[in-house]
């Protein structure tokens, strides 16, 4: 359980930074206004990440949360921003960032929160071909050898 909050409290000063540092810096937001956004945004990907990470690949749960984050970025966007500018911008560049954090975030969660659980793709009877090494000089002999 104390591994959960853990995870929970890198979790928020991930998405944090990239709020306040979009949010903050460019749109001028209030601390309070970012710091409801950014708990919004953490509870959500974070049940996402205990649920559903586990059982799809770790490309897809990126491209998943990154989804997820710009759509939330959007809507909350609205609350920081109060739609005199454009919010589409700060949306993108948060949820770019976020997601690029949320991939080696994703590397922490299953080594610690899922036990290394990792689903991968069955490989059948793919087996590794064995060959004789050959010397190239030796086989340039043989061949000048034979057109001689």
């Amino acid at each position: 359980m104390m591994h959960i909050w853990k995870a929970l409290g890198i979790k928020i000063i991930g998405i944090g930074i990239f709020a306040f540092g979009i949010y903050g810096i460019f749109q001028y937001a209030t601390i309070g206004r970012l710091l409801l956004m950014t708990i919004i945004v953490v509870v959500l990907t974070f049940l996402g990440d205990l649920y559903v990470l586990p059982r799809i690949n770790q490309v897809a749960a990126v491209v998943a949360d990154f989804a997820a984050i710009f759509l939330l970025y959007l809507i909350l966007g609205n609350l920081v921003i109060g739609g005199t500018t454009t919010i589409i911008l700060p949306a993108f560049a948060a949820a770019l960032f976020s997601a690029a954090g949320e991939a080696v975030f994703h590397i922490y969660m299953m080594d610690r929160i899922h036990g290394g659980v990792e689903e991968s793709l069955p490989l059948g009877d793919v087996l590794t071909e064995m060959g004789e090494e050959t010397d190239p000089d030796e086989f340039r002999e043989k061949k000048h050898g034979d057109s001689d």
